[in-house]
């Protein structure tokens, strides 16, 4: 049995938890549509470890979404992470993001899944691109995370012989699919409180990362872009 925060910071949802044994025990949010993790993490672990009672220092290890998504948002979490880790000699945790949307999917009692069916997780990329990967039923890798264009990308050959489930804030950017076989959820934004599991997996076997060498999942190269608004105003 595991005591571990969880960190999610892949995309506009920042977002932390404290999961014991897998299941979650105390959970803290906030979503902005411009970002506001450098803001805003460590105001919410505070806060959650002032809710929860427990010190930072009673986790058995900690975890963290570790892409692909926001180049700046996985830094970040990453690096509060490894922070954390180094500073108090623990584990170290990352949790594939999509695999981590695929794990609370599977999770909801709430829906009934057809058998031999595949999941889609899709988040936003670029212009007419997602972040994607492929699930089967049981959470298993069908075909590992990639930048997926989603006007090249043939999604046909799947459902001609799968239920398939698309799911994730990326969707909007597949909803010229129309087939029978294509199913839609409304699953949104990725959460801290779907890491737990994996993570408690991954605790299990020692499936640990070096803070001193792991990256996150970034899938593509950073590039820059313009502030919309001035950094330094005339005076």
């Amino acid at each position: 049995m595991a005591l571990i925060l969880c960190l999610e910071t892949s995309s506009k949802n920042c977002s932390v938890s404290i999961c014991e044994n897998g299941k979650l025990l105390f959970i803290q949010e906030y979503f902005n549509e411009n970002y506001s993790h450098g803001e805003q993490l460590h105001v919410l672990i505070e806060s959650l470890l002032i809710e929860s009672n427990i010190s930072i220092s009673d986790f058995d290890a900690f975890a963290f979404s570790a892409g692909p998504g926001s180049y700046t948002g996985l830094r970040i979490g990453a690096a509060s992470i490894k922070g954390f880790a180094f500073a108090l000699d623990k584990p170290a945790i990352a949790v594939s993001t999509l695999q981590s949307m695929t794990s609370g999917l599977l999770n909801n009692n709430a829906i009934d899944f057809k058998n031999n069916s595949l999941f889609f997780p899709l988040l936003d990329s670029r212009v007419g691109e997602v972040y994607t990967a492929i699930y089967n039923d049981h959470c298993k890798e069908y075909l590992a995370p990639f930048a997926c264009d989603v006007n090249v990308f043939s999604f046909e050959k799947y459902l001609q012989k799968h239920t398939v489930y698309f799911f994730g804030p990326g969707q909007y950017k597949l909803a010229d699919i129309e087939h029978q076989n294509a199913i839609f959820l409304n699953e949104d934004y990725p959460s801290a409180k779907h890491l737990g599991f994996l993570a408690q997996h991954k605790f299990n076997t020692k499936n640990f990362i070096d803070v001193a060498y792991f990256e996150p999942m970034y899938l593509k190269n950073f590039i820059p872009t313009k502030p919309k608004k001035p950094l330094i105003s005339n005076l």
